[in-house]
């Protein structure tokens, strides 16, 4: 550990640990009044993106989907509107307005139509919440963009391949949904912005162009190969004129401005802006803006979530050192940049239909910064002074994007640690805690290299992934565990829409179980089914993203080093390591809900399964029964639940989500055989907000949940049911083989700060 990490820690030695409690954050009059702008700004749409895009699509039907891609990108780029915020040492914006959505009718027009245009269920301004303005003034043209894209967008064409039982099981049953992949991008990676300060865009381009020259056109490989070299060609030399765009307004603005100082920091980001990201970065503040400048850039393309900055500390160090040896940069100034970095980042929005909101409720962009961790090399502790600035900027400015995890190990020093808890006690939820141990295992067993693995950050919600060499679709479709246990209780029918897919093959249902193990074996049946569904659902929308929505400067941004030498993007196999991920619904309610069975009807005969799912049909409502709908409902509650350290329910949970982690990576994703290493799918527990729209879908259930009230989030235990505290919660966790969870995993622990007084 550096002297300057120890040097960062002494405040926090002297302090008690629980005065973060009331420590107001402590920003410069400059990200104060950058934070007050940017917080105080509406969300809104903005229709340039999509303007833009119809345009260029409209005269390029000529051309590879992958050379119209990179053309409509120009376009965007070349005409959107540009601004610089008042007082920001940085520049860049994926909208028109810091806080607007771009809106893109390439990925789906019933939304625009039906919300946007029609009102329904709600128009933007009027939602419940996650607001977003409209001007009315746009709506003429928007219906004009949207009849160009009907049966052309992605949606459209995802759906026409899509086998009719895979939308029944998302849009009937409410057991898979997928909808954030099909009106939107695909985003989740972290790319390599140590590589790309140190290169520049071009470095990119001449390799492009070497590529296009060797690229053998009397063959069907040359031939992609060319096109793709072509694609990032014109897309890099789209971003650096965009950048130049920007260096011209800074110019224009430093010409009327009166404010000395403030018409020299203008001129200094238009020179920075002239120069990165085409060349590569040698200064912190260059290194800053070329991150900001690519970070932004690619949201106009991919209209996405989840490009996350990878292990910032150790993407900045460098330079950052560089910069305090040569005097030409202090703590201080160091921290505003970064400061105003995160701010720079909060402005990305993305709209999103009614029904997806729902499962991604506030402002999940997810563009996760990492800290912490080891060193590839060395496999020692790799935080440094960074880490440390990076963990006060998280305590001033306490913006919502971007989300931070930190990195956690034996290694880990206890400065680091100590300064890691301060921050997570302010109670903005930054950073989350990630276990090396746990990760790299996990990533090892799916054919990671332990260099590649000891060089993970975290991506999207909770997926690991090294910077630079993941590919694949670090998201991929919900799957609730829940309600194929439902379906398992009503012999394979759905008790609410009255569709069955797949009857229990043992033609029996909770009132005609004999044993428990026919349960268990039903469970994993409908369990095992609908998890084929789920993949279906994702190679059809990773089949239609290759075919129409190949996305060249994603592929040059996220893996350089594969997808050049290989000329082949993403979507083609173009990175080194290629997994598609999973969300895995409702784990705890499983659990207790099969305990309870186990336990009420089967080991003690309290009830019978008929009485049990009698009261499940009337959600415990029907008091002519003996016992009555609520006097069960209370012998479910009591039963032992997960999360209290009770192995027989623990064990549920286990073998439940074992289960999902085995049978993931029988099936191969589209990339599979095409490059990358792996190429198969892989199970998570991350969830987002999805376990409450998921929990309208599923009736009541044999732990006592009420119908159509929210499931368990991750792989937490149900709320208010863990009642022997924060340790023997943590222990029943611990027992779920978290090493098969390569995709991630995700458990939220939440303490009220009354519990953390002295």
């Amino acid at each position: 550990m550096s002297q300057n990490l120890e040097s960062c820690a002494d405040s926090a030695e002297k302090e008690p640990l629980h005065f973060q409690l009331a420590v107001a954050p402590e920003r410069t009059d400059r990200i104060q009044k950058l934070y007050e702008y940017v917080t105080s700004q509406p969300a809104g749409v903005d229709i340039e993106r999509a303007r833009y895009f119809t345009e260029s699509y409209r005269k390029t039907e000529k051309y590879p989907q992958i050379i119209r891609r990179a053309k409509a990108f120009e376009h965007a780029l070349d005409n959107m509107t540009i601004y610089i915020l008042p007082g920001s040492l940085l520049m860049g914006g994926h909208a028109c307005k810091p806080n607007y959505s771009p809106l893109a009718p390439d990925f789906s027009t019933d939304f625009i139509k039906n919300e946007i245009i029609g009102g329904n269920p709600f128009f933007l301004p009027e939602r419940p919440s996650d607001k977003f303005q409209v001007d009315p003034m746009i709506i003429p043209e928007l219906k004009d963009i949207a009849a160009y894209w009907d049966g052309k967008n992605h949606q459209a064409h995802v759906y026409a391949l899509l086998p009719e039982e895979v939308l029944t099981a998302q849009d009937k049953i409410g057991v898979i949904n997928d909808l954030n992949y099909v009106q939107g991008g695909d985003g989740h990676f972290a790319p390599p912005y140590k590589w790309h300060i140190e290169h520049g865009l071009s470095d990119v381009i001449k390799q492009a162009k070497e590529g296009l020259e060797k690229a053998d056109p009397t063959t069907n490989e040359g031939l992609d190969k060319r096109s793709f070299y072509k694609a990032v060609i014109i897309s890099c030399e789209a971003v650096i004129r965009w950048a130049h765009r920007y260096a011209d307004l800074a110019e224009e603005t430093a010409a009327k401005e009166t404010d000395d100082k403030r018409k020299k920091e203008l001129l200094n980001m238009a020179a920075v802006a002239r120069k990165v990201p085409e060349f590569p970065a040698e200064t912190y503040h260059e290194a800053l803006q070329l991150v900001t400048f690519l970070q932004l850039a690619v949201q106009v393309e991919d209209n996405a979530q989840a490009t996350c900055p990878g292990r910032f500390d150790q993407v900045m160090i460098d330079v950052y050192r560089r910069d305090i040896a040569a005097n030409r940069l202090t703590y201080q100034t160091a921290l505003e940049l970064m400061e105003n970095f995160f701010i720079m980042l909060s402005q990305v929005e993305r709209v999103r239909s009614w029904v997806d909101t729902q499962f991604f409720r506030g402002k999940p962009i997810f563009q996760n910064l990492t800290i912490g961790g080891l060193d590839p090399k060395t496999g020692e502790d790799a935080a440094n002074e960074m880490s440390m600035l990076i963990l006060d900027a998280i305590q001033n400015t306490r913006t919502i994007q971007p989300s931070h995890y930190a990195r956690w190990n034996e290694k880990s020093s206890m400065a680091y640690k100590k300064k890691v808890v301060e921050t997570i006690r302010l109670g903005t939820g930054f950073p989350a805690v990630s276990n090396d141990r746990m990760y790299m295992e996990a990533m090892m067993n799916r054919g990671y290299s332990e260099e590649d693995a000891a060089n993970y950050c975290i991506i999207g919600c909770a997926e690991p992934g090294p910077p630079g060499l993941r590919g694949g679709r670090t998201g991929a479709a919900w799957y609730s565990l829940a309600k194929c246990m439902e379906l398992a209780l009503y012999g394979g029918k759905d008790p609410n829409s009255g569709v069955c897919l797949l009857k229990n093959s043992n033609g029996k249902d909770l009132s005609s179980f004999t044993k428990y193990e026919e349960l268990w074996e039903s469970f994993i049946e409908q369990a095992k089914y609908y998890l084929r569904l789920h993949v279906i659902l994702d190679q059809v929308i990773d089949k239609e993203y290759e075919e129409y929505i190949d996305e060249p400067f994603s592929a040059i941004l996220a893996c350089p080093e594969t997808t050049l030498p290989r000329g082949k993007s993403i979507k083609k196999g173009g990175a080194k390591y290629d997994f598609t991920g999973n969300q895995t619904i409702g784990l705890a309610v499983v659990a207790n809900s099969l305990y309870a069975v186990k336990t009420l009807v089967f080991d003690d005969k309290t009830i019978s399964g008929a009485e049990l799912l009698h009261a499940l049909e009337t959600d415990f409502t029907d008091m002519t029964t003996d016992p009555t709908g609520p006097m069960i409902q209370q012998m479910c509650l009591s039963v032992p639940k997960y999360g209290n350290d009770v192995d027989d329910v623990d064990f549920i949970a286990r073998d439940a989500l074992r289960m999902v982690c085995d049978e993931f990576p029988q099936y191969k994703n589209t990339r599979y055989g095409r490059g990358p290493i792996g190429g198969h799918f892989q199970a998570s527990t991350t969830t987002v907000s999805s376990n409450t729209p998921f929990g309208k879908s599923v009736g009541a259930t044999p732990d006592g949940r009420k119908a159509e009230t929210p499931l368990s989030d991750g792989q937490s235990p149900f709320r208010g049911t863990d009642v022997l505290g924060p340790t023997a919660a943590v222990s029943s966790v611990s027992k779920l083989e978290l090493k098969y969870l390569s995709e991630g995993s995700l458990y939220n622990l939440k303490l009220s700060p009354a519990d953390l007084k002295d």
